[in-house]
This record gives structure tokens, C-alpha cells and sequence, in this order.
């Protein structure tokens, strides 16, 4: 299910917005003047999808309307008290035709003793680290939550080990929509895993040094191939062992292809099987050329078979190979006297122009930064996630940016994701200005 249509009301008691979302590409690229809310769109948006409902109370707006690909509609007020105090929200799910589908939800708001001491929360949650007396940074989401936000995003976890004010547990349905659109949202600073961004204040006897993404990235594709691999052996050990019987069972070979369209798939098979050795997959071979004399029926027979199971065997290599091939080509499209190549013991490595290997640690932050988001997106990401990038060109060389809209459309149709992407730069959208919605300042 993908966002159809956003709309903010009354952002920062100024501005609405209308944002449709451009589902053929799965490309939407934000633009306007400084203040009309950009970077709070994508907040909003990650809040929505990550149930960060405290963030979602402290940004300034009074309605928003989510339309999704089904027809249904979220609808979410925000009110503040007369007098003051803490905004409140309340949600609604609407069919197309505008009828509610469920009773109205409010979450709620007091920090409430939920009956275990709140230094085992992280203990039940690992992905919380306690930051303060009462506030825990979450390593899936990148914020900072108090004890209501905890409660809200974790409350069927913690429900296994205690009381959770059922006011903080939001509705099934809810639960439900919000897992039907995951979102990621990029923040260029990301370039340690681990304990990055975490404070030591509170647990400095368990935090380990930071380990550099590009390293963590390196380790997963390594991992990633190997079990690719091991998939493609099994599969290829499994047509083997049968392929005397297959080529001898009469009702497998009905009609036997002709010699010149024999020979065509021996080398459409051959230059395959190259492009794999290419991305690091596969070593080199020898390969057996065919003779140049007339083929008999019999060997047309088994040269069928044979290419048929080539042709199984390397598919269960497509996946990862495709992307390999587009991690590569982006990557060293930019690298300038060096080149990434794909090692199945190491994942990546980097070698000078001069053949000297690099360290990972070594490349500068911006090249860092490209590697880390395009493996990211290609290898790490859900399918169908929406994928949101805050002002990229802050963390690009200017002679990347008019490439990186070209690269964006090229993740998104392999890896299945879907982009809003919140810019100033002429550069970033260069000529797709079709693919734009402007945030008006109303000036």
C-alpha cells in the first residue's frame, strides 16, 4: 500500500500543503523557500509511520489528511487546549466515500508508573539506549522518546512484562495501517552502526566503539553472496544429480530446438555467466567451445537439457547479481582515481588507480556517504519501503548531484522503493521538474 496524497493544515499556524505522491516513478521531489515546512513534511511522515506520536504532538499543524492507494484516509486532528497546555491528537479512519471505519482514537499523554524500574526498559527493548532520566534514543528511528513515546511505539513488547496504560496502546487497526507503509528516513550523519549517536552517560561499561558503516555494509554483502552462493550450489547439485534421468526420459524431449538456435543460447549463456565472474559471484572458467562442425541430433539433445539447467542455475544469481551491477556502476561512476570491486570474502573493496588496496575507513566522507546510502537502499531496505531524503546535496560533490536523480530512478525500479526527496538544488532535480511539488510560502 503507498501514500497517495498528504495534506497538512495549518504548518507552524501559517501554511497548508497539498503533496500527491508520484506513484508511476516512485519519485517525489519537495521544493520551495526556506521555512515552509520541508524537512517537517518528512518528520511528520516518519512519526506517522514509526508511531512517534509525542513528535507528532509537538509539531505545529491542526489537521492531516493521509490518503492511501486503497482508498482510505487517515485523518488526524491536533488540538490545543484553551489556556494552554499539551496538544492533543486524535485519529480517524476513513473509507473513500468519507465514512468512518472505526471509533475515533486518542492516544494518551501522562507518564504513568508502568510498574518495572525504567532502566530494565532497555533491557526488554535493546534497540533503546536511556539517554536521560526520562528519555531513551531509539536506534530504529533516530529520535530521542520520552516514556509515552516508548509506550506508544513498544507497548506490546513491554506488555509481556508488565502493565502498559492501555490509553497508550494504539488500536489494532492503526497498528495495522502504519505496517502497510514502511518508511526510512535518511539522515546523512549515519556513517558509524552500532551505539552511533548514543549517548555513554548512562551505560559506559557496555558501549563498543563505533564500527564504520562502510565496514558493516562490507561484512553484510559478503554474507549476502555467500548464501546466494550456497543456494546456487544446492540447486545446481540438485539438477546434476538428476540429469542423467532427464536426458534419458523421452517425455522431457518433445522436440529438439534446431543447431543455430542451440549455438545462440550457448553464447547468450556464456556472456551471463561472464557478467557474474564480473560482479564478484563467480570465477573465471574455461570455457568449452563448441565444435565448428555440424552438431548431431544427439548432441542438440543434451546441449538443450544442459542449457536449460545453466539457465536455472544462474537464476538463482539474478537478484543479487543485478544489484551488484548497479552498486558498482553508481559508485565508480564517481569514485575518482580508485575502484570498488566486490569480493566474496571481504563484500567491497577499494583499489587505487596505481593497484594499491585501500581501507574503507579511508575514503573520504562524501564518497563514504554514496557508498552507504546506495548499498543501503539496494541490499538493506524493505520492499515497498518510501525512503525519505532530506536535503541530499548537503552530503554531495557538485559534480554528483545532476547523477543522483538518474541513480534514484534506477534503486527505485530495482529494489522496489519508493523516494521523497526534499531539496534547494537546481542540481538535484536538474531537468525533472516533473517530478516536483512545490511547497508554496503563499508569497
Amino acid at each position: 500500500m503507498d501514500l497517495y496524497e498528504l495534506r497538512i493544515e495549518d504548518l507552524f499556524d501559517e501554511f497548508t500543503h497539498v503533496i500527491h505522491f508520484n506513484t508511476v516513478d516512485g519519485l517525489t521531489l519537495l521544493h520551495g523557500a526556506n521555512g515552509v515546512g520541508k524537512t517537517t513534511v518528512l518528520k511528520i511522515i516518519d512519526a506517522l509511520s514509526n508511531r512517534n506520536f509525542s513528535l507528532l504532538r509537538s509539531i505545529h499543524f491542526s489537521a492531516l489528511g493521509v490518503k492511501f492507494s486503497n482508498g482510505q484516509n487517515l485523518a488526524i486532528k491536533r488540538t490545543v487546549p484553551e489556556g494552554g497546555g499539551k496538544p492533543s491528537l486524535e485519529f480517524r479512519l476513513l473509507e473513500e466515500q468519507g465514512r468512518t471505519v472505526h471509533p475515533p482514537w486518542t492516544p494518551g499523554q501522562a507518564t504513568e508508573d508502568i510498574g518495572i524500574p525504567r532502566d530494565m526498559i532497555e533491557e526488554i527493548i535493546p534497540e533503546l539506549t536511556q539517554t536521560g532520566p526520562r528519555e531513551w534514543y531509539d536506534a530504529v528511528t533516530g529520535y530521542t522518546l520520552d516514556l509515552v513515546g516508548v509506550l506508544e511505539r513498544y507497548s506490546e513488547r513491554l506488555s509481556q512484562f508488565t502493565r502498559v496504560p492501555s490509553r497508550n496502546k494504539a488500536p489494532e487497526w492503526l497498528r495495522e495501517l502504519v505496517e502497510k507503509f514502511p518508511v526510512f528516513f535518511i539522515r546523512t550523519e549515519r556513517l558509524t552502526s552500532g551505539m552511533a549517536g548514543r549517548s555513554t552517560r548512562f551505560r559506559p561499561s557496555r558501549e563498543a566503539a563505533p564500527t564504520p558503516t562502510v565496514r558493516t555494509f562490507a561484512r553484510d554483502l559478503s554474507l549476502r553472496i555467500q548464501q546466494s552462493l550456497a543456494e546456487y550450489s544446492n540447486y545446481s547439485q540438485k539438477l546434476d544429480s538428476t540429469f542423467p534421468a532427464r536426458l534419458l526420459d523421452p517425455e522431457i524431449h518433445t522436440e529438439t530446438p534446431g543447431e543455430s538456435s542451440i549455438r545462440k543460447r550457448y553464447d547468450e549463456e556464456g556472456d551471463r555467466r561472464i557478467r557474474y565472474v564480473k560482479s564478484g559471484l563467480l570465477d573465471r572458467d574455461a570455457e568449452l567451445q563448441l565444435p565448428q562442425r555440424e552438431l548431431d541430433e544427439g548432441e542438440l539433445r543434451v546441449l538443450n537439457l544442459y542449457l536449460a539447467d545453466v539457465r536455472d542455475k544462474l537464476s538463482q544469481l539474478d537478484e543479487i547479481s543485478e544489484k551488484i551491477e548497479l552498486f558498482l556502476q553508481v559508485i565508480n561512476a564517481k569514485f575518482r582515481r580508485k575502484r570498488l570491486f566486490v569480493d566474496r570474502e571481504e563484500g567491497f573493496r577499494v583499489v587505487s588507480t596505481q593497484g594499491h588496496q585501500l581501507s574503507l575507513e579511508s575514503l573520504s566522507s562524501g564518497e563514504q556517504q554514496e557508498l552507504v546510502l546506495t548499498y543501503g537502499l539496494l541490499f538493506r531496505e524493505q520492499v515497498g519501503t518510501l525512503v525519505l531524503i532530506d536535503e541530499p546535496e548537503l552530503s554531495l560533490h557538485v559534480s554528483w548531484q545532476n547523477d543522483f536523480i538518474p541513480d534514484l530512478l534506477k534503486i527505485a525500479e530495482l529494489a522496489k522503493l519508493k523516494f521523497l526527496v526534499a531539496t534547494h538544488s537546481p542540481s538535484i532535480i536538474n531537468d525533472r521538474w516533473d517530478l516536483t511539488v512545490e511547497l508554496s510560502d503563499g508569497e
